[in-house]
């Protein structure tokens, strides 16, 4: 089977992304990477079955192709007409949505602006925390998840983010307090197990705590089983060659079979347009219709057919469905609104009218506390 490879430039105020999309025969994978000044900054995949004609799969590399064009232009134009934008959690989306595709800088730059404009809000420190972590700056990312933390301690999320960048800063013991924590709030936190896990092996490369070390792999083994009893997905071939080398005391070589493994199974998929969907909603609701709308609930289905133990898809699904309702309620209002037009008289589409105007500013308030 041929290969196919489409490429593009995407210019924006800032300067040009360099955008190259092609299929791997050998992983079965369409990916579309994106270059800046020649450096890779983000990559995303497509799996695709072998059997695929190359006609289909010609088809299918132009479309993921131009589908990761097109959400990037959009970001990009998005960004640059909320640039002057006074509301923080504008800033913070923007920044998530340039987070999610690997976009760390500008995602930074969202974020530190978002903090200045209302420093109140924890999610800001934690998610530019990640950001920070992302780009190897470990020490002002745990200055600012130990600021998110002190506004909000009891987040299992931030006290495992504060622990992953200790844990690339080598400091285990440090890790591993925070692992912990994020577990005693909540028991089933399959990623910070896993971290925790990750940490203990670690510390047998760098022997940095000799208490850490005490019956170590006896705790690993116990926190590896545990988060692939929450998470399946933690039992997957890299993982399961980790496990070989701690059998053998290859600790080096463990921790590196366990990072590669956490890499396929901490997400179960590329959920960026989630993030770009509620800007949409948000920001550019002219381009939204129903049909978008039901393309976005069946993405999200898909996905979660696949993947159906993620509390988070559930709650993205019920989001689109909440949109979904809005959007048609706004249409049924101006069915009434024309019924009166054509008959003033028409006492029922009047009443039928301040019914869903009534149901509208109940959808309202739901809408603007989820995505606001």
């Amino acid at each position: 089977m041929g290969d196919f490879v489409f490429n593009d430039v995407v210019r924006a105020k800032k300067g040009e992304y360099f955008l190259k999309t092609a299929n791997s025969n050998y992983q079965n994978q369409i990916i579309c990477s994106f270059f800046r000044n020649g450096a890779l900054i983000a990559s995303h995949h497509q799996d695709y079955e072998p059997k695929l004609s190359e006609e289909a799969l010609l088809a299918r590399t132009r479309e993921f192709h131009e589908q990761k064009k097109s959400e990037i232009q959009t970001l990009l134009k998005l960004a640059e007409k909320l640039k002057d934008s006074d509301n923080a959690e504008t800033k913070n989306l923007l920044g998530r949505a340039f987070l999610k595709k690997g976009l760390y800088e500008e995602a930074i730059n969202e974020f530190e602006e978002a903090i200045i404009l209302d420093p109140r809000i924890s999610g800001l420190y934690n998610n530019l925390g990640s950001a920070y972590t992302a780009v190897g700056r470990y020490d002002e990312a745990i200055a600012v998840l130990e600021q998110a933390i002190s506004l909000k301690p009891e987040r299992a999320d931030y006290h495992n983010n504060l622990g992953a960048a200790y844990l690339k800063k080598e400091q285990c013991k440090k890790a591993v307090e925070q692992f912990q924590r994020a577990l005693n709030i909540n028991p089933y936190y399959a990623e910070a197990c896993f971290n925790l896990a990750l940490a203990l092996v670690l510390n047998g490369v760098t022997k940095e705590d000799f208490h850490l070390s005490v019956n170590g792999h006896q705790r690993v083994i116990e926190h590896l089983e545990k988060a692939a009893k929450i998470n399946p997905n933690y039992r997957n071939e890299q993982i399961l060659r980790g496990e070989e080398f701690l059998r053998r005391n290859e600790y080096e070589k463990a921790y590196e079979a366990f990072v590669q493994g956490q890499r396929s199974a901490a997400r179960p998929a590329d959920l960026s347009f989630v993030i770009d969907f509620y800007l949409q909603v948000l920001y550019n609701t002219k381009k939204l219709n129903s049909a978008a709308i039901w393309r976005h609930i069946r993405q999200l289905q898909d996905i979660i057919d696949k993947h159906p133990n993620y509390a988070d898809l559930y709650n993205h699904l019920g989001v689109a469905y909440v949109v979904m309702s809005k959007f048609v309620n706004n249409k049924a209002v101006q069915q009434f609104e024309k019924a009166q037009q054509i008959n003033p008289a028409f006492d029922r589409a009047k009443r039928n009218q301040k019914l869903a105007e009534y149901d509208h500013k109940g959808i309202q308030l739901l809408f603007d506390a989820i995505l606001k």
